[in-house]
């Protein structure tokens, strides 16, 4: 037998060109299910080009399979080998309940060479399940220079054998084995309007390259983009499946959302793969990583050892914040037995931090932005549906124990109509008395750290945020999102956070001018006075308000 089928491999490589088959070797702790056999180390073997290699394929590929099982590989076959991680993204990405796969990990994982593994095996599963070559992927990319320049170099390395080939200006990348067109893979640069047309085309499958950018905090391919290329997939084949590389980025970036990288819960139809370093590099390789970025703690972070954290931009204004000590893990909620403050923020990036002063502690429930709003539309669409549902009693006999704090320019008629001006706006529409924070940044300034210094006062934190998702948005802010720029000579400018930034800068005004407030001493006293000199034969059983 052996004899006999060496004979027609002579005969098939006399009559075609080229490699007759590729062999995809995946390392996983079990066969992968649609594997064709397992290597000498008992890793799963798929073998593309099969489906297309007619009468005695059978045969042809179980001796082929019988040589790679002893540990030799016919000179007629190319070998491509996977790493454990990168193959647990690729099983996943083929078969079984996951639809949607995120491989990130450090520069240099192969997390290219994994998305194009993934696809490769989805192809020859395609064809041999009778449906039409070629196999029709787009390949997502912020640009098509980058499209070129990083994975159009990546597939013609020496591990791909040739059988990756660029055309049309690079903008094509084609897998042949044996002759015969496998894969065609389109290149979209969603940044570039002509080409980012390209995401209605419709495909098999999706592919997506660096969901964030490498050295920023800036988004290579958008979410919107992305699940626009997923519903243009609409081509019939076995299965419809999507996988994405990326380096990490920041922790609130929408890959490490979407994909639940951090622990967000989200469906059983997505799953992100973390590929190490140890998975693909060696010692020495990892040294050098280390090296390369030693002059940017960030993106030594992000890029040589695979961890999500967000780019330093300046220096952060909220000093002293610790989100183990300022962030709560147990409930906590307003309550009616002291004054509710609103810090607002206006502009065309509106916003409202919403806390209270109880027993000494400031404590901030609830943030709310919108960009490119009004006042009006924060207040009816964000603040008072909150407000209804957690602390009605705030905007209950005219918002008597409602105090809100504003950014003195919201005095000015402009900001929530052109004839009414955002303080008149929110008094219309929630009640209680208006405070005007500080004009100057020192004073806010002050406040900000007053909340965070020192961390314990009596045993209790100064400030106390409830861990929610109507939080997040402070804590990014506070955990550097809101920031000093430096100047040319290196030192950092504390005149005032970077403008504009939203909506960083305008959740950590609004959250200054409710600090400024809580933790102001004199103006709350002051406030509580005015309120129950005014009230007290309405509110003859609260008096006192947070007393």
């Amino acid at each position: 037998m052996s004899a006999r089928i060496e004979k027609v491999l002579v005969e098939r490589i006399g009559a075609m060109t080229g490699t007759l088959l590729c062999a995809v070797i995946l390392d996983l702790p079990d066969r992968l299910a649609v594997a064709d056999g397992v290597d000498a180390e008992g890793r799963s073997v798929v073998l593309v080009g099969r489906s297309q290699m007619g009468d005695g394929a059978d045969e042809l590929c179980a001796y082929v399979l019988a040589q790679i099982a002893e540990g030799r590989c016919p000179d007629q076959v190319h070998p491509v080998c996977f790493a454990p991680k990168a193959s647990r993204a690729i099983a996943a990405a083929i078969d079984g309940p996951v639809e949607e796969v995120l491989v990130h990990g450090p520069r240099k994982t192969g997390k290219t060479h994994t998305l194009a593994g993934a696809a490769l095996i989805n192809a020859e599963l395609h064809l041999r399940a009778g449906y039409p070559a070629p196999f029709k992927v787009a390949w997502l990319h912020d640009s098509l220079m980058s499209a070129a320049g990083k994975t159009g170099q990546s597939l013609e390395l020496p591990m791909w054998g040739g059988l990756w080939t660029m055309k049309s200006d690079r903008t094509l990348a084609w897998f042949s084995v044996a002759g015969k067109d496998v894969i065609r893979g389109e290149f979209v640069g969603c940044k570039d309007d002509s080409s980012a047309e390209r995401l209605r085309q419709e495909v098999h499958m999706v592919l997506a390259e660096e969901l964030v950018a490498s050295l920023t905090d800036g988004t290579g391919i958008t979410e919107d983009q992305y699940r626009l290329a997923r519903s243009s997939a609409r081509l019939e084949t076995r299965r419809k499946a999507a996988i994405c590389a990326t380096n990490p980025g920041a922790p609130d970036s929408w890959p490490a959302q979407y994909f639940g990288v951090l622990g967000a819960q989200i469906p059983a139809t997505r799953l992100a793969v973390q590929v190490p370093a140890d998975d693909r590099l060696t010692d020495q390789e990892k040294t050098d990583a280390l090296s390369t970025f030693a002059g940017s703690p960030t993106l030594q972070a992000r890029l040589a050892l695979g961890e999500w954290v967000m780019v330093e931009q300046g220096h952060q204004v909220a000093e002293g914040f610790d989100e183990r000590y300022h962030v709560t893990t147990q409930p906590i909620a307003p309550h009616a037995g002291w004054l509710l403050g609103i810090g607002w923020d206006g502009g065309h990036s509106p916003s409202a931090v919403i806390g209270q002063l109880q027993q000494g502690q400031a404590q901030v429930y609830c943030v709310k932005n919108k960009i490119g709003v009004g006042v009006l539309e924060l207040i009816e669409q964000e603040v008072l549906p909150w407000l209804l549902t957690y602390a009605p009693w705030a905007v209950q006999d005219g918002g008597v124990q409602l105090v809100h704090i504003i950014d003195p320019n919201m005095a000015t008629p402009g900001q929530a109509t052109i004839s009414e001006s955002a303080e008149k706006m929110i008094l219309a529409k929630l009640g209680g008395r208006i405070v005007r924070g500080a004009v100057r940044w020192p004073p806010r300034r002050e406040a900000v750290l007053k909340a965070f210094a020192p961390r314990q006062v009596g045993g209790r934190a100064p400030l106390l945020i409830a861990k929610s998702p109507d939080t997040e948005l402070l804590v990014h802010a506070l955990n550097g999102r809101w920031y000093y720029q430096k100047k040319d000579d290196g030192q950092v400018d504390r005149t005032g956070p970077k403008k504009p930034n939203s909506p960083w800068a305008d959740v950590g005004d609004a959250f200054a001018y409710l600090m400024g407030w809580l933790l102001g001493g004199d103006l709350m006293e002051t406030t509580r006075r005015e309120i129950t000199v005014e009230t007290e034969f309405a509110i003859g059983g609260i008096g006192g308000f947070g007393r």
